[in-house]
């Protein structure tokens, strides 16, 4: 068996428990079928180890599935179901009961209610792309029911997916960076491109290096950049707005802003003994 040829950030096993589908593949003590649970909370932490003063890897929205391998304690070690990210998530934000998502959140956030009443105290704040079900789209007082008996307002929501992935970004200008986020609330570098395409109805993977490697064409060095184009550098991704200025979640800035590439550059090139600039790829939107 060849352990290392698989990328644990992607692939649930450890020495002691394993998904039973990589079995043969990776060796474990147990191999375990998952049990899909469903994320309850408007943002749940994803941490690479069952500590919550370790450092979130990423989270997951609102109505997401996550696949549980593990339950230990106040901790569940599994996989999620959108991009396969694999990370320990509290049991408190996860759900064995699960809702058909029939809309999605379309606007940055919106809070669901516990009657359709704007006075009334919201029960959770919900992001962008988090998945909801609705019982009926029949509005009262432009509130919308959902599965669980909570309220939502109607045109926060949608079944329709963008058509621009820079659009959709830049509705998250000077929204605060946090290390991986992916929502308004805090969002890093690679977490603004994989929500980004997944408001186009595109999902990506989770991490910088695996975007470089999955996504797109590398431009020669004498062609122009476009609106749409990915900049990777060592670590980092943004969008190019055009040939000169890249839109990017940043810890230069500690948030979400748009800045000349020049400039990142000449940032970056302080930063690491790599070239500054890894790439620039164009990306077709019939992934």
């Amino acid at each position: 068996m060849n352990d290392m040829a698989l990328d644990k950030r992607l692939f649930a096993y450890r020495d002691d428990i394993a998904n039973i589908e990589l079995k043969g593949q990776v060796s474990a003590k147990e191999f375990v079928s998952g049990e899909k649970y469903q994320i309850a909370r408007g943002v749940a932490p994803l941490y690479s180890k069952p500590e919550a003063t370790s450092i979130m890897t990423s989270e997951l929205l609102y109505g997401e599935y996550f696949t549980v391998f593990e339950i230990d304690g106040d901790w569940a070690w599994g996989q999620a179901k959108h991009d396969d990210y694999v990370g320990y998530c509290p049991i408190a934000s996860l759900t064995p009961d699960l809702h058909l998502s029939t809309h999605h959140v379309s606007a940055l956030s919106s809070h669901i209610y516990p009657e359709p009443d704007l006075k009334s105290p919201p029960i959770d704040l919900v992001h962008m792309m988090s998945g909801v079900s609705v019982v009926d789209e029949v509005q009262t007082n432009g509130f919308v029911p959902l599965t669980d008996g909570n309220w939502i307002y109607a045109t926060h929501l949608s079944k329709d997916f963008g058509s621009d992935p820079v659009s959709e970004a830049l509705k998250f200008l000077y929204t605060p960076y946090l290390w991986g986020g992916r929502s308004n609330a805090g969002i890093d570098c690679s977490g603004l491109v994989q929500v980004a395409f997944a408001s186009v109805g595109i999902g990506v993977p989770r991490d910088t290096d695996m975007q470089e490697k999955a996504l797109g064409t590398a431009l020669a060095e004498d062609d122009v950049p476009e609106h749409g184009d990915l900049a990777f550098f060592p670590g980092h991704v943004g969008f190019m707005l055009d040939d000169m200025h890249l839109l990017h979640a940043n810890a230069h800035h500690m948030r979400v802003s748009i800045d000349p590439l020049k400039d990142v550059i000449d940032i970056v090139s302080f930063q690491t003994d790599k070239p500054p600039l890894s790439c620039i790829k164009r990306i077709s939107l019939d992934l």
